[in-house]
Order: structure tokens, then sequence, then C-alpha cells
């Protein structure tokens, strides 16, 4: 069943179900490749649990049976929305709801992990925001470091300095041929940020939702300041232990939480390298340093201060790689 709830904020609540278009748990539709005229921003925003999503198309990540508060903000009136789920339970706001909780749904994801779809729609515009619901599979399914054949390794047995940010994650979002096209953001597909190990599907990934927040708003700033940018390379994303381990990379690396990415520029032309942003007909550090400087103008926003974390500026190594920007979502200041 699709359950859909129909609400005008502090003024009516209605509830009415129907047949789901397909049966529930299938993999949702990917979406088309992104193109310059895809939408990129939302008419209105919500609010998913911690996070503030403003875009019309957005990943979240959830352990089956877990619990996801969804809110409508950002209104200058009352507005109706209408709320419906693929899979899992939808509870609505109740018609009484008190100030500190009006207009929040709540979304139980089902049991068994795969792909759902969670939309908020605003009536009568039809403004409408798609949650691509994944539902992770539990990490106590992890055998001998292998989670379905798949080769994760071992996560360090205690948090770096008792941080919880480095606790072990609770499960992993699998990805297939068909769900890696899943869009986790209006410029981001799923498929990205797949540690770069060898082996077929299915594949297994950690991803921080407030890291695509994050690179949304580098790309957003990137545009601001008059750059070509329809989105960024992911150099790499998640890397699982034993695949930071195989390059010799420190075993707290952010990578392995889901909340780091190394990025840069790849525009004009398509190559698979940085592109020359200062404009000097080079590529080298300057260029990463473009980016690098950039997000550094954003750390001095009072708004952007969740979204504070480390970041690493990394110059060429000839026929190897080019230059990158190492950003992350740990919570606080570090530069290197």
């Amino acid at each position: 069943m699709t359950c859909r709830f129909t609400v005008t904020l502090t003024i009516l609540l209605t509830w009415t179900c129907q047949a789901a278009a397909q049966p529930a748990g299938l993999p949702v539709e990917p979406p088309p490749p992104a193109d310059a005229t895809q939408q990129t921003s939302a008419a209105f925003a919500i609010r998913v649990g911690d996070e503030v999503v403003p875009y019309p198309v957005f990943g979240i990540y959830v352990m089956p049976g877990e619990q996801r508060a969804i809110q409508a903000v950002l209104q200058t009136e009352p507005s109706r929305f209408e709320v419906t789920a693929s899979d899992g339970t939808l509870r609505p706001p109740a018609p009484d709801d008190s100030a500190t909780d009006a207009g929040i749904w709540t979304w139980t994801a089902p049991d068994r992990p795969g792909a759902q779809t969670v939309t908020i729609q605003r009536q009568p515009d039809g403004a409408l925001i798609t949650l691509h619901a994944l539902v992770m599979t539990p990490a106590s399914q992890v055998q001998q470091g292998r989670l379905n054949g798949f080769r994760v390794g071992h996560y360090p047995d205690k948090p770096l300095n008792g941080r919880a940010i480095y606790a072990a994650p609770q499960g992993f979002v699998e990805v297939t041929a068909e769900t890696a096209a899943l869009r986790v953001s209006p410029h981001f597909q799923l498929g990205e940020f797949v540690a770069k190990q060898v082996g077929g599907f299915p594949k297994y990934v950690v991803l921080r939702e407030r890291l695509l927040l994050k690179l949304e708003m580098i790309v957003e700033q990137l545009a601001d300041a008059g750059y070509q940018a329809s989105g960024l390379h992911i150099m790499s994303g998640y890397r699982t232990p034993y695949y930071n381990r195989s390059i010799g990379n420190v075993p707290y690396s952010r990578h392995v939480w889901g909340g780091a990415a190394d990025i840069f520029v790849d525009e004009a032309p398509r190559d698979g390298m940085m592109d020359d942003l200062n404009g000097d007909g080079r590529i080298n550090t300057a260029d990463a340093r473009v980016i690098y400087d950039l997000i550094n103008e954003l750390s001095t926003e009072r708004w952007y201060q969740p979204f504070i974390g480390g970041m690493g500026l990394y110059g060429p190594k000839p026929g190897i790689r080019g230059p990158f920007v190492h950003v992350d979502v740990r919570g606080y200041r570090a530069r290197w």
C-alpha cells in the first residue's frame, strides 16, 4: 500500500490510502543523468531528522524499522502538503498538533533493506521533494569482514578519542547496478561514492547526508563565483576499512565513515582531471586552491557552522592523478 496524507498546516488534516503503483520494495527507477535544465533547488524545504533539505531530490539512509521525522519548513503562510511512501509506515500529524511538533510526519522504514521513495508535495502548486530512502543492511550481517561476498574489512574497536562520529556504522547501503544511478542529491548519484575496490555487485557504502548537503553548497559556491561546474568529480568517496588499509591510509580517515570526499572540477574538457580554474594554462595546486579558498569563505558564515570539517589541499602526482581537495563533515575544523 502507498499511504497518502494531506495536511494544511495548522488548519486541516485528511488521510487516504490507495494501492501502490508498483509492488513495495522494488528498486526506485533510476533518474536520468544530470543536465543543464535539471532543477537543483526546491520551492520549499523540509527538515528530515537533523537536516534541512532544500533540494527536489535527496537521499536518506535508515536502518530497518528506524523512524524519521519529516516536516515542511520555511513556510511564510499555511500550506497544504501531501506525503506518500512506497513502503513502511507513515504517521500523520495529529489535528491538534502543538506548536512544537506542528506538521510533523513520522515515517517508519520497512524491516527489509532496499530502496524506497518518500514524496512531499505542496498543493496547489505541485512543488515536490522526493526522498530516496535507502534502508540499510545491518552491520551484524558482516561475517569475517565480508557482507554478501563484498569485502568490508574491520572497523577499529574503539572510536578515535571517544568521539561518537568514529563509532562503527550500524548498517551499510546496498548498491546494485540499478540503484547506483539513484540521485542522492541534485548533482550526485549513489554509485559515485562506492569504494574503488575491485568486485562486482552488490557493493556496499556508508554515506552521511550532511556530506551531500555540503557538496551541493560547494557546487553552488563555484557557480556563484562564475566557474563552470555542473557538479564535482568524486575522486574518492566512501572507503571500506579493507580498501582504506590497502592504499596505506590512516585507519581513522573520515572516508571510512562515509563523511568525506576528494573532489575536483572536471568540465572542460571532461578528462578525469582538474580543470584550469585560475586560467593560467596549467593544471596544478593553484587550481585546487580555488576550490579550497571558496570553501574557506563559506566557513565564515554562521549558518554554515554545522558543516565545518576537515579540508586538505593536494597537488598533482604526474602520471597518477591531478590536484584535488579533501572535504569532510567531522564537525570541527581541521586543515592540512
